[in-house]
């Protein structure tokens, strides 16, 4: 969903940037911008969640 909703975003700012209007381009690409820093965060965390489970399991 956050990889739909970042896409759809840096679509429409660049959309946005070529209809000559900075500020929703700048807008627009924030929140995508967010999007993806949310993926990664998710991402890392459950990589990290499952490392930590496998351990557990190890000991």
């Amino acid at each position: 969903m956050c990889f739909i909703i970042a896409f759809v975003s840096l679509v429409l700012s660049y959309n946005f940037f070529m209809s000559q209007n900075p500020l929703l381009a700048v807008g627009a690409m924030g929140v995508g911008l967010f999007f993806i820093f949310l993926m990664i965060k998710n991402i890392l965390f459950v990589k990290n969640l499952k490392e930590s489970e496998k351990n557990k399991r190890d000991s």
